[in-house]
């Protein structure tokens, strides 16, 4: 019976403990992080973590800005750094959670291959003396409802297509 009592005791404790644990709070500004590029099929991650969950608009508002954009840089030979060629607009579907928490965290992913593909094939005469167009980098950012901008994001050099 002792040690039945003793048992009970911690076991109490414990549940106290664990009731009182802080979960992960995050910012109400959404921050970015690069996940990973997919060379083979030109499809770029991107984690995000937004406190107040405020992240995309109902598909019913047509009218929306774009939320999440995605520069496309090219190395260029003359200054030998990246730049800004091509930049691609998108709206985030709708993902506020309900009820009273609201924080969100996941992965933004988003599928190049064809806008890639056509873009390299329709530029490539123009740009291909400036710039080495399967050397990209991309820049990445999004907004929520409320106007916050997240970090700007550079991802790693990505070689494309694939080599």
């Amino acid at each position: 019976m002792k040690y039945f009592r003793t048992i009970a005791v911690l076991g109490i404790i414990g549940l106290f403990y664990s009731s009182c644990e802080k979960k992960a709070s995050y910012p109400d500004v959404p921050i970015i992080t690069y996940n990973n590029f997919y060379c083979d099929s030109a499809c770029l991650r991107i984690n995000f973590t937004d406190g107040n969950g405020d992240i995309g608009y109902p598909s019913q508002q047509e009218s929306a800005p774009p939320n999440f954009y995605a520069a496309v840089l090219a190395f260029v030979y003359k200054t030998q750094t990246y730049d800004s060629l091509i930049t691609f607009s998108y709206n985030v579907p709708y993902i506020t959670p309900s009820g009273n928490d609201k924080e969100l965290n996941g992965i933004i992913q988003i599928n190049f291959e064809g806008l890639l593909n056509e873009w390299v094939t329709q530029d490539t005469a123009q740009f291909s003396k400036v710039a080495d167009l399967s050397r990209l980098e991309f820049k990445v950012w999004l907004y929520d409802r409320a106007g916050n901008k997240s970090n700007v994001l550079i991802t790693p050099p990505q070689r494309y297509p694939c080599q």
